[in-house]
């Protein structure tokens, strides 16, 4: 074969090239400390890392959704746990205010205390967390819950409708819906007397409903403006839980409503009615059970999401184990191949100026 001038220059130039291209990765290796620091450096390599990279951001988008959550829940357990000294202390005054040994004048006095602890208890449920209020189901841009004075609670109404309802007794009240007024039925003269315009604040328990409406803005309204809806956020790939209680469920549940539970006893105590308070104990009691149990509820929550965050934990570290194994550097080996690299670049720089000057008229 003839080896032209230009053909042994030409090849001089790609043999020192594609040493000086190796010398070039395997610095960059060393200084980045990757073997794999671009696609072709080990495609499949490099496809198993990219798929350990996604899950490595799953699990810190559900880390941030747990610590997110987590505060969100412990501010409830917080609140239920105040919420639980409020109805104990509630009990207590309503024990002793119940014994033949209390007067018109402590029961007043006890009854001062009472709002003072309704009051807390409304402030409690229109707690907020970042900016949501946290006991309205979904609706989390709304005050879930009204203030209710009992000096303002008038007698129970048996629906809130435009007209009267029929087969009236002598007594039956019903709100009107076009009107906003209470009309109470007259049975002596069979008709439906109009008890006058309602006042702002005024309250009333709606029988067909069994909820406490409030007259607020013109208009006859729930004390409980939220939902019953709740939402769930995702703390693993197959995980989720429910973040949020609905107001309804803890204030005002059917197995023990607080808020109906304490009016009771305010509206006894003010009365200086014995057995009316009384009768308010073992409402209190069921109040508290439900509180009980979604504080129970709660602390299973907290556990729940306190193991989730160790095992995503386990598998970020097993995760980034995997990663290294593939594309972090052996120095040792790195460094003998540099070693190595660095050798032969000068050996064929050292060829190629040995060659290129030699010349025929070196021999002439």
């Amino acid at each position: 074969m003839r080896v032209s001038n230009r053909l042994l220059y030409a090849q001089l130039v790609r043999d020192i090239g594609a040493s000086t291209e190796k010398l070039f990765t395997l610095n960059n290796q060393v200084s980045s400390a990757k073997r794999v620091v671009k696609p072709s450096d080990d495609p499949i390599g490099m496809s198993r890392v990219l798929i350990y990279r996604t899950e490595l951001n799953s699990f810190e988008q559900f880390q941030k959704s747990i610590d997110q959550a987590t505060g969100w829940i412990s501010r409830i357990d917080t609140i239920l746990m105040d919420v639980d000294d409020v109805l104990c202390r509630a009990s207590e005054l309503a024990v002793q205010q119940a014994s033949s040994t209390a007067t018109e004048a402590t029961r007043e006095g006890a009854a001062e205390e009472i709002k003072e602890l309704r009051e807390m208890l409304v402030s409690l449920a229109n707690s907020k967390y970042a900016n949501k209020y946290m006991f309205g189901g979904t609706m989390t841009q709304t005050q879930p819950f009204l203030q209710v004075d009992v000096e303002d609670w008038q007698e129970d109404v048996s629906v809130i409708a435009a007209a009267a309802p029929g087969a009236p007794a002598d007594g039956d009240r019903y709100i009107n819906s076009t009107d906003n007024h209470i009309y109470q039925y007259d049975g002596g003269t069979t008709t439906w007397v109009d008890q006058g315009a309602p006042t702002e604040g005024m309250s009333a328990v709606v029988n067909s409903e069994n909820e406490l409406y409030v007259f607020n803005d013109r208009a006859w309204v729930p004390q409980y403006g939220g939902n019953s809806s709740t939402y769930s956020i995702k703390i693993g790939k197959e995980d989720t839980i429910e973040q949020n209680i609905p107001g309804d469920e803890i204030f005002k549940n059917a197995s023990g409503d607080v808020f109906m539970s304490l009016m009771r006893l305010e509206k006894a105590l003010r009365d200086n009615d014995q057995e009316g308070i009384s009768a308010t104990l073992p409402d209190i009691e069921d109040a508290g059970v439900v509180i009980s149990n979604n504080l129970a509820k709660i602390g299973a929550t907290l556990n729940r999401l306190e193991q989730t965050t160790a095992i995503l934990a386990n598998a970020e570290v097993d995760t980034q184990e995997s990663v290294s194994a593939i594309e972090d550097l052996d120095y040792a080996e790195a460094i003998t191949q540099l070693q190595n690299q660095q050798t032969i670049y000068k050996a064929a720089l050292q060829s190629a100026s040995m060659i290129t000057n030699l010349s025929l008229v070196d021999y002439v």
